[in-house]
């Protein structure tokens, strides 16, 4: 009796919760827009003191295990003499190994940099993020920083105000779009609290997170972002991050030099985004045990903490002392090389914590690296090198974060010298372009990328450029010789569905031209006696098997043609296909399908499921597998179990019941609950 009561107020309990939940959906769906209006600054107001409440507790976590390394163990070991020393580089692997029980038996979302699951939890649940990740998020990576892993404090804690806006939107059972604006809410919190910069995290959770301008996401992030650093200022101070002094640009020849160093930092921020992914991956496909794994990698980083305590930790200190020229040219070089590498193991050895602030310390050796060089070449130019250690720092930052904005705007903010707008923003712009030509995704997105999971983020990104042209084209069907008569290009044109055909040279080994009805028009009442070379358009505008859909449809209207010929990118004289205008919307539409029948897929799993969330893991399939060659149909996965997509190469497939597996696919697997997929790598080794 006493159990049905309890069960009967529990009940109520959660229809009330339910019935409260559904008035405050009811308030955004109000006739007024003022109501909307006002539900969603006030959210963004309570996001926003969360956010900066997050980020002071995470600055006194990480004091925290800091102090009790080296101040409580560190103590007691240095009583052991020059051996207490040297096991002091266990600290990282002790951390590591903290963080790896955290992240395999609590939440494995705190693994990694933090943005990378914002931006799944976008990509792939609309914005829903577990709420123990607030909480787990907050202490792994406290752990990881604390103990001197090499690692920043902005992406976990731009997880950890993400978390709480995600959860606050399910709690109220808001739509997907509410759901997604508080979560980058939260993250540009975060982040504006924890720089001191409410500009810069403001544009981190548009140009970042949501990868949009829209005016709609524009001011509650901008309101939260306002309020973290607001709450942030008035319990911790006002100060910035990086002080400078006032630099001075002595001669307007130094924005050569400046956007020179761009190039650079280009170069470099893809050398750490390829660094990050190849730690990453290499750790990963490592057959040893998490702990082995972190006590390598960790111990790695301690050895290196010896030599050079320098690369410990977040490293502001290091970088005060850069920026102030107290630094040597031959200890920035040493630092930027043994930095870049603890980072790389901090992160691929299980660690939890940002790779924003890396980024910056970077950028700052490099920049100082350069400042010296180009002093010591022209110095009637250059009469303050230290002005580009700043410069360095956003460089690179934009460069692997593919971020301009965010990046410009919070080197002006944690230093406060506004009067290096112009070589920031030069340095920035040219780094972001260098790396953006080279290799489209960013630190936050490559990885994802590799799994199959594309973020498009922004209106500025079109599906149509992420579809090369060899994904929509066809073979070649029709053609015809250069010797060949007109008589036999008529009839093929006349009995068949093509408006043009490709015309080789007697070898058939080279693209010739094309020929049209237009083109064979006049020749058409001596067609047995004129042959397609006397009539052949020559010099015909073509494509490349490696360009994008978005240049095809840009080809097909600037030229008002239906058919194009597509080439070996290796060699414009081979033709490998055709591309119609209709493969392209095709093609297009497949890749909207396949984006549909993955959600639909996850949705259905999901349903009946509400305590329980699903997991995606990427599998490759090796040549020993029992499933190569199988075709889906024919594969039994564990109920609850499905194949999302199939990444073969370049090319994603929709996975259909007549989809042949070959080895090396990789296979991006969702599960409900998501513990069933650590049972299916047996089957696809």
């Amino acid at each position: 009796m006493e159990g049905e009561q309890a069960k009967s107020k529990a009940d109520d309990s959660i229809k009330n919760t339910v019935v409260s939940s559904d008035r405050f959906w009811h308030l955004f769906q109000s006739k007024h827009p003022l109501v909307e209006t006002f539900m969603i600054v006030m959210f963004a107001i309570l996001i926003g003191i969360i956010g900066g409440l997050g980020a002071i507790v995470f600055r006194y976590l990480i004091d925290f295990f800091r102090t009790l390394f080296t101040q409580g163990i560190g103590s007691s070991l240095s009583a052991l003499g020059s051996s207490g020393t040297y096991l002091k580089a266990l600290f990282p692997a002790i951390g590591l190994v903290l963080v790896g029980i955290i992240s395999n038996y609590f939440a494995k979302e705190v693994k990694g940099h933090g943005v990378p699951q914002i931006l799944e939890s976008l990509a792939l649940k609309g914005g829903k993020i577990k709420p123990k990740v607030a909480f787990f998020g907050i202490l792994a990576p406290a752990i990881t920083i604390g103990s001197g892993g090499s690692v920043g404090q902005e992406g976990p804690i731009a997880l950890i105000g993400s978390a709480f806006g995600s959860v606050l939107g399910q709690a109220l059972k808001l739509p997907q779009k509410y759901i997604s604006l508080f979560l980058a809410c939260g993250a540009s919190a975060g982040i504006a609290a924890t720089f001191n910069a409410p500009i810069a995290g403001a544009f981190f959770g548009l140009e970042v997170v949501l990868g949009s301008y829209a005016m709609g996401a524009v001011v509650p992030i901008f309101i939260s972002a306002v309020t973290g650093t607001m709450l942030f200022r008035q319990l911790m101070g006002a100060e910035t991050v990086l002080a400078t002094p006032e630099y001075i640009v002595s001669h307007p020849s130094e924005l050569i030099f400046m956007i020179l160093l761009g190039v650079i930092a280009g170069f470099a921020g893809l050398a750490y985004t390829r660094g990050l992914t190849f730690t990453e991956e290499l750790f990963d496909d490592w057959h040893f045990p998490w702990w082995g794994k972190a006590l390598i990698g960790g111990t790695a980083i301690g050895i290196l903490g010896l030599i050079f305590p320098q690369v410990l930790g977040v490293g502001y200190g290091t970088m005060k002392e850069a920026v102030l020229g107290h630094i040597p040219l031959v200890s920035m070089v040493l630092f930027l090389i043994f930095k870049y590498t603890a980072t790389l193991l901090t992160v691929g050895a299980g660690g939890s914590g940002g790779v924003f602030a890396p980024s910056l310390y970077l950028g700052i050796m490099l920049g100082g690296i350069y400042g010296s060089v180009v002093n010591n070449l022209f110095p009637d130019l250059v009469a303050n090198p230290l002005i580009y250690t700043v410069i360095g720092m956003g460089a690179i930052f934009a460069a692997s974060a593919q971020a301009p904005l965010t990046a410009s705007t919070i080197i002006l903010e944690i230093t406060g010298d506004f009067h290096i707008a112009v070589g920031v923003m030069a340095a920035t712009s040219i780094s972001y372009m260098i790396h953006g030509s080279l290799v489209r995704d960013s630190m936050y997105t490559v990885k994802l990328v590799k799994r199959g999971i594309d973020i498009l983020r922004g209106s500025d990104v079109r599906p149509t450029e992420r579809i090369p042209v060899k994904l929509a084209m066809r073979p070649v069907e029709y053609f015809v010789y250069e010797n060949d008569n007109v008589k036999k290009a008529t009839q093929i044109l006349m009995n068949t569905p093509v408006d043009l055909l490709v015309v080789l040279d007697s070898k058939a080994e080279e693209l010739v031209g094309i020929v049209t009805h237009s083109t064979i028009r006049g020749a058409a009442e001596d067609s047995d006696n004129i042959l397609i070379k006397d009539v052949v358009q020559r010099n015909v505008k073509s494509l490349s098997a490696i360009d994008n859909l978005e240049e095809a449809i840009r080809v097909f209207s600037f030229f008002n043609v239906k058919t194009l010929p597509v080439v070996d990118p290796n060699d414009s004289t081979k033709i490998v296909g055709v591309l119609k205008h209709a493969d392209v919307i095709n093609a297009y539409s497949s890749r909207i399908l396949h984006s549909m029948e993955a959600t639909a897929k996850v949705n259905t799993l999901s349903n009946g499921h509400a305590q329980v969330d699903g997991g995606f893991r990427s599998f490759i399939l090796s040549e020993s597998s029992s499933l190569a060659g199988k075709c889906l149909c024919d594969v039994h996965l564990p109920n609850e179990c499905v194949i999302v997509s199939i990444m073969r190469k370049d090319e994603v497939i929709v996975p259909h019941g007549c989809t042949e597996l070959r080895p090396d696919d990789t296979l991006l697997v969702f599960a409900v609950p998501a513990r069933k997929l650590s049972g299916l790598s047996k089957l696809f080794a």
